[in-house]
């Protein structure tokens, strides 16, 4: 698997094993803080700039398709509007690791995102749903999320790709 569009994810086994997959590389451009709050990890870049911090969950859509119940689940984390997200909403992506292994894929897996600023942090928060996921029998997550924070001054989209080193979607279907 080299990619995973939303269309794609459609036709993952409803049992794959889909996870979050982050490093602890110390090489890495991210540093981790582990267990920062609530048993969850924050990487901080070298700069000291930016955070950002991810998150498994069991997501119950009321879409089928995974574009649409990934902006259903990216509105209930922002606190968004159906006329907001249709507005600012876009896509992006997280890295892909696929197979038992965890070997780095050189493809994405499709997220949405939006993107808004306060007085004192700009924001990007990113969401995927796998609407497809059988989560009840597999017992695995199917909603992933990613909120980075920098602090003015720091656009977010200039150092989200540097976070693929860090974090990324790990899918194992059944067999791999």
């Amino acid at each position: 698997m080299d990619s995973l569009s939303f269309e794609e994810g459609a036709e993952l086994d409803p049992l794959s094993a889909v996870g979050l997959n982050l490093s602890f590389d110390s090489d890495a451009p991210w540093t981790p803080k582990v267990d920062a709050g609530e048993g969850e990890t924050i990487f901080v870049n070298a700069e000291g700039t930016c955070t950002a911090q991810y998150w498994q969950e069991v997501f119950e859509a009321t879409a089928d398709d995974d574009e649409t119940a990934s902006d259903e689940f990216l509105a209930t984390l922002s606190g968004a509007t159906e006329e907001e997200m249709e507005e600012f909403a876009s896509t992006g992506h997280f890295a892909l690791t696929t197979g038992v292994d965890g070997e780095p894929a050189d493809g994405d897996v499709q997220n949405r995102i939006l993107l808004w600023t306060t007085d004192e942090d700009a924001v990007l928060l990113a969401a995927r749903v796998f609407a497809n996921l059988d989560y009840k029998a597999s017992q695995m997550s199917n909603a992933y999320s990613m909120e980075l924070l920098c602090s003015t001054g720091t656009v977010p989209e200039d150092v989200v790709d540097s976070l693929d080193e860090v974090a990324s979607i790990i899918v194992t279907e059944p067999g791999d």
